[in-house]
């Protein structure tokens, strides 16, 4: 059998083919003479060497393989698999016949662990392997026998619904048996260095927050500046980070305010300056009670060169920049909030110490938002939740029974804030936490619905 071509599928519909460009990725070894079919097209065909057309591969659309463009990627196509059962089929050449080693040239998009994909002669599964390289690389399945007419099948076995976690084909390799080269040694990983936390802040270089009974209101429903008014007393006060100007801070803390600038960190709201700024990656779920918003994927953070932290590090600097004392990031619980176990209570946890060690970095000082159940659970650096936040805001710790945490706060001289929204309900005054009912939209002193009942 002789296999001295080498097989490239064309374009879609197309009876000529692409001219392959060559891969820009050093570490992504060049399969040597064999035959290789491109993941991304509808139609087979020898490159300029032999013209016959051949057989077809079948990248459906509606099972989560999709046709992406991709630079490191021969032709500048892949197919992309990211659902489970998602395939690229193809169709075994009339020149390929007998013992054959099948490799795919691949690269992984891993998200809670490496994808895995697997191959199959028509109904038979032949072999399963783990995609590691996150950069295109040869993955051998095995020797097997096959005849031409006959299909091959790679197929995503643990996607995730969300597509976090993704294999991405650009071309199958048949080679015959003892003919195909031996493995290249893999390249020595990189060791990923462990993320060590942002080193505590200089002492006396953050404006910790009061503590004891400390009369406060919270307006980020705001729409803007006039809306914001300081009620009689108060001496904390927690309004919008986008929609409260550096003037509005400034005449805030001239008035005796400590300010606090509330920031999603959590979630996607479409309606921010910078919304479009994320990905769609990183909106892993709609929220049912905000259907405009989305959770994300806060394990990004940790990624190099990740775009979540990259936005919530320039979030955090606007708020120091406008001249607030303290961050109030909110959703710190996605852990609770995304079905299907995308993020664990660790990766929550780890991410809210992110989150304190980026405030600190920057000269805020940190609420922890909600969460009281965290309270006294640790970061992966051993860092407890009640150490690395100065303060606590929540909602409803009546209304769920869960007060009592919140007294490990006041109990180290920080701040325990709550806040109750049903009206039928009599607040609690002698909790651990300044307590008082809101409305619902925490809009503006000024505006229609404006609530505020504090304990005396």
């Amino acid at each position: 059998m002789s296999l001295l071509c080498v097989l490239i599928l064309s374009a879609c519909g197309q009876s000529t083919p692409n001219p392959v460009t060559p891969d820009p990725l050093a570490s992504a070894p060049r399969p040597r003479p064999g035959v290789q079919a491109e993941a991304e097209t509808a139609e087979l065909t020898f490159d300029a060497e032999g013209a016959t057309a051949l057989a077809t591969a079948d990248p459906s659309g509606t099972n989560g393989a999709t046709i992406i463009s991709d630079a490191a990627a021969s032709g500048g196509q892949a197919v992309r698999l990211s659902s489970t059962g998602s395939t690229v089929r193809f169709t075994v050449p009339s020149t390929v016949s007998g013992s054959t080693v099948v490799r795919v040239q691949a690269r992984a998009v891993p998200y809670n662990g490496n994808p895995i994909v697997k191959l199959a002669r028509g109904t038979t599964l032949l072999a399963k392997q783990e995609l590691s390289s996150t950069t295109y690389a040869p993955l051998t399945f095995g020797t097997f026998t096959v005849q031409p007419g006959q299909t091959l099948k790679v197929t995503l076995t643990n996607g995730l619904s969300s597509g976090s976690r993704r294999a991405i084909v650009d071309f199958l390799i048949l080679d015959a048996a003892g003919t195909a080269p031996a493995p290249e040694p893999a390249p020595s990983p990189t060791p990923t260095p462990t993320p060590s936390p942002t080193p505590a802040p200089t002492p006396g270089s953050i404006k910790l927050p009061p503590t004891g009974n400390v009369p406060w209101d919270w307006q980020i429903g705001a729409n803007s500046d006039k809306d914001i008014v300081v009620p009689a007393g108060v001496k904390l006060m927690d309004v919008d980070g986008f929609n409260t100007s550096a003037a509005k801070v400034a005449e805030l803390k001239a008035a005796g305010q400590y300010a606090v600038c509330y920031i999603n960190v959590g979630s996607y709201e479409p309606w921010r300056p910078d919304s479009s700024q994320y990905p769609a990656y990183l909106k892993i779920q709609t929220d049912p009670d905000w259907p405009d918003e989305a959770f994300l994927d806060i394990n990004d953070v940790w990624k190099e060169g990740s775009v979540l932290a990259k936005i919530l590090k320039a979030r955090f600097q606007m708020c120091k920049d406008k001249g607030f004392d303290a961050l109030e990031p909110d959703n710190l619980q996605n852990d609770e909030n995304v079905s299907g176990g995308l993020i664990t209570r660790q990766q929550q946890l780890d991410f809210n110490g992110w989150v304190a060690d980026q405030a600190h970095a920057v000269g805020l000082a940190v609420l922890m938002k909600n969460g009281p159940d965290k309270i006294l659970l640790k970061d992966k650096f051993g860092r407890m939740m009640v150490d690395l936040f100065d303060g606590i805001l929540n909602e409803e710790c009546q209304q769920y029974s869960e007060c009592a945490p919140l007294g490990e706060f006041t109990k180290r001289g920080k701040l325990a804030l709550n806040v109750e929204y049903k009206a039928a309900l009599t607040l609690n005054c002698t909790i651990a936490a300044n307590n008082m009912r809101k409305d619902l939209n925490l809009v503006g002193y000024t505006m229609t619905g404006y609530k505020r009942q504090p304990c005396p």
